[in-house]
């Protein structure tokens, strides 16, 4: 919590029978400002996934979850044609995933879209987009696997419920490329197992080849 105290001067004028001659007195009052640092401010990400948490948690039946997931990939907003481009891949998700991230110059926030061409996994990089997007670097860096844990939707193929960690490590990484370049140091290689180029991605060795 910071506190900020300065003085200041408030004037007072009193009554005086002789109007041409007003008495004047001088009074100092400091003032302090406390800032207070709420870690679940309502626009923390903790906060924002604590919501989404509740309002699968309040849908008993996996079918009516999918179909949030489902509504949640409807209002994912489509990703532009020149985002879709092989070094925006996600890798190691069966379907094609793309994943966008700058940061904002003034506010040092990031800044998240994503899309697919699967809607279900579309409707867990919309839960995801929906909770990091504006985060701080160190909001996204904080953010675990297992908080994603009671989003998990069963029944839904394991491939597609690994979009939940795959997605959010794409986000770590990226930010954390962002931050090393805005600091001058050397760039982070997202993917050091694939050769990524306009022409696609090529694998390095048999276990990258899986992952594309």
């Amino acid at each position: 919590m910071d506190s900020v105290a300065f003085p200041t001067k408030l004037f007072l004028l009193h009554p005086n029978p002789n109007p041409n001659f007003p008495s004047r007195r001088t009074l100092r009052v400091h003032c302090t400002i406390r800032q207070i640092n709420n870690p679940l401010s309502s626009d923390s990400p903790r906060l924002k996934l604590r919501r989404l948490v509740s309002e699968f948690e309040s849908l008993p039946e996996p079918l009516d979850r999918v179909k949030l997931l489902l509504r949640r990939a409807s209002s994912l907003p489509p990703l532009p044609g020149p985002d879709r481009v092989p070094a925006n891949r996600v890798m190691g998700c069966t379907a094609q995933v793309w994943l966008s991230s700058s940061m904002d110059p003034l506010s040092g926030r990031m800044r998240f879209a994503a899309d697919s061409d699967s809607e279900i996994t579309r409707g867990f990089c919309a839960c995801l987009v929906s909770v990091l997007d504006e985060a701080s670097p160190e909001e996204v860096m904080a953010m675990k696997t297992g908080d994603l844990a009671a989003l998990n939707i069963s029944g839904a193929m394991d491939s597609r419920v690994n979009a939940w960690h795959n997605v959010l490590v794409g986000m770590q990484k990226r930010t954390r490329a962002i931050v090393a370049s805005g600091e001058g140091r050397p760039p982070v290689q997202l993917f050091p197992s694939l050769d990524v180029s306009a022409d696609g991605i090529k694998a390095k060795g048999s276990y990258a080849e899986a992952q594309v």
